[in-house]
């Protein structure tokens, strides 16, 4: 051995650093990895930090990202209950929670993806086709149902892609809801007819509330119009008869007085600066004109 030439220890040497730095592998922040020997994968995951294996080529690293993932949907064309073809655009944020059943059956992030768009396309039909499309777009907030089939859809979905490939769906919104081309001009005339026919509906309502209101103001103020007269009415007759009997009163005390008084009342009323009158001399009504 001492005999060996120089590069032969120099060669020796640095193929032994050559396997033992193939025997050492890291982890970074946000993976995790699956070790293979012969691939087949070992049990086990390893997280971030530094690990040791057999040198290659007996065990490989598989590395998997670990974190939160997001892929968007193409818009897709979808039936609803009531037959009304629309537009559905969605997207899905998923993480891996089996790594070993993910490295077994999709092993990276484009074939999880397709078979994610594969289940979530499905469910997405099947949520859409069993809501009408009042589910969709309505005038009242809460008629609108795209948080709950969302929901909905990734509960199906994760009862599928869970136990089969290994990843879970965190979220799924539907981002955008839209019309056919074709069907966007019919579909808008249909939306402003029921709108006009609705907004017609809550004109004739405020209109026959209208009149309710006219009408029982108009009672309330003949009601209250009859009261004020009969009221009216009764101050009337009672000041007349009160004036009644203060008249009698003084009569009762000076009769001659109070024909004085009513026959000068007689003179006002009927004469004026423009009043001829052609009487007998003898008139009663001209007894005070004659010293009578």
């Amino acid at each position: 051995m001492t005999g060996l030439p120089k590069y032969a220890w120099i060669a020796v040497a640095a193929i032994a650093l050559a396997v033992g730095s193939s025997c050492l592998f890291t982890i970074d922040e946000g993976e995790v990895a699956i070790v293979t020997r012969f691939g087949r994968p070992l049990d086990g995951v390893a997280g971030p930090g530094l690990h040791a294996k057999l040198p290659w080529p007996v065990d490989a690293v598989v590395r998997i990202d670990s974190r939160l993932l997001v892929f968007a949907n193409q818009p897709t064309e979808m039936l609803t209950r009531d037959k009304k073809n629309v537009l559905i655009d969605s997207f899905v944020c998923w993480h891996i929670t089996d790594p070993l059943r993910f490295t077994q059956t999709v092993k990276g992030r484009p074939e999880a993806e397709a078979r994610l768009l594969d289940v979530a396309s499905a469910e997405m039909g099947t949520a859409v086709g069993s809501e009408p499309m009042e589910s969709f777009i309505n005038v009242s907030a809460d008629e609108v149902k795209l948080r709950e089939i969302a929901a909905r859809v990734a509960a199906a979905v994760n009862r599928v892609v869970r136990p089969s490939f290994g990843v879970e769906v965190v979220d799924l919104e539907i981002s955008g809801f839209n019309f056919p081309p074709q069907n966007r001009a019919s579909v808008v005339n249909r939306m402003r007819a029921e709108r006009a026919r609705i907004a017609t509906k809550y004109r004739s309502e405020g209109e026959e509330e209208a009149l309710k209101i006219e009408a029982q103001a108009t009672a309330e103020r003949e009601k209250i119009l009859a009261e004020a007269r009969a009221q009216a009415e009764a101050i009337r007759g009672a000041g007349e008869a009160d004036a009644m009997s203060v008249l009698a009163a003084a009569y009762e005390k000076d009769p001659d007085f109070y024909k004085f008084l009513r026959t000068l009342q007689s003179y006002e009323t009927i004469i004026d600066d423009k009043t001829t009158l052609f009487l007998e001399s003898n008139s009663r009504l001209m007894s005070l004109l004659h010293g009578q």
